[in-house]
């Protein structure tokens, strides 16, 4: 039995291919963790992608439903306010909170919510008849020391009378 002698360069060589092999798996792995937190950085920085309103008419009367829908990107949770204004009268009509994802840092699926309050006689009752203003509020939560500004969408109605 002959024993085989490697020289150094061959010992040096199968060496550096397991150390080459070793490198690559953890700058893909690197790669991988830095393009979600890149991604994820955007989503906490933008948490609302989307706020809608509807009613079916522009008069607003009793039993009158509004639709309000939220995307949000899931990072983190986001709340939705529905009010009614009249000049300096303002009265919430109804609240939302669309909850984050279990995993906000690895997820990047979107949440979505939705909202169809009525608008009842008693909630009418404390406003005037004439111009009025539905308004929708999506606010999210701080990230980084910074709070995203809240995203509103506004629509003019007018105050049936009773």
């Amino acid at each position: 039995m002959t024993a085989v002698k490697l020289t150094f360069s061959q010992r040096a060589s199968a060496g550096s291919r397991l150390f080459t092999i070793a490198q690559r798996v953890i700058l893909i792995v690197a790669l991988l963790f830095l393009t979600i937190g890149a991604w994820s950085a955007y989503r906490a920085w933008v948490q609302v992608r989307a706020l809608d309103m509807r009613v079916m008419s522009p008069d607003v009367r009793p039993g009158l439903p509004v639709v309000v829908q939220v995307v949000t990107s899931g990072r983190n949770s986001v709340d939705v306010r529905l009010e009614l204004v009249q000049g300096t009268h303002v009265e919430m009509l109804a609240t939302l909170r669309v909850a984050a994802s279990h995993d906000g840092f690895f997820d990047p699926r979107t949440r979505q919510g939705s909202m169809m309050p009525s608008l009842t006689t008693e909630f009418l009752a404390h406003f005037e008849p004439g111009p009025a203003v539905l308004r929708a509020t999506a606010i999210g939560r701080p990230q980084w020391m910074r709070t995203p500004p809240p995203v509103v969408k506004e629509m003019a109605v007018i105050v049936a009378p009773r």
